[in-house]
């Protein structure tokens, strides 16, 4: 016996936790949908998280959380692993890393006003 207690990388860990969901949804659904690219514990999400929560009253928008480690997302997990947390609005790219409260109301106007580029 080697005394490890067992079970290696399959054995006894904590079920993994998935955080993909709406995490706020506005009233329209005119309003921009954005991802956020995350998984669970990831702290420069929280604070994404925060910065578009601080403005969701000036900028409505719904906000999705896609867990990159989930099963069904291998796809988002190979091409975001290194960047979390990373941003869409709809379908395209939006920002990664991080986001000032300035970045955050800016690029929900443009997505409102139709002027967002990817």
């Amino acid at each position: 016996e080697d005394g490890d207690g067992g079970g290696g990388n399959g054995g006894g860990g904590a079920p993994r936790i998935s955080v993909t969901g709406i995490v706020y949804s506005s009233p329209s659904t005119s309003d921009p949908v954005v991802r956020l690219y995350t998984k669970d514990g990831c702290t420069l999400c929280d604070k994404v998280k925060d910065v578009l929560a601080s403005v969701r009253s000036s900028n409505p928008h719904t906000l999705e959380a896609v867990d990159i480690t989930d099963p069904d997302k291998a796809h988002w997990y190979s091409k975001y692993k290194w960047d979390i947390p990373v941003l869409r609005i709809g379908d395209a790219y939006w920002t990664k890393h991080r986001l000032t409260v300035e970045e955050a109301a800016r690029g929900l106007r443009e997505a409102s006003g139709g002027t967002f580029q990817e």
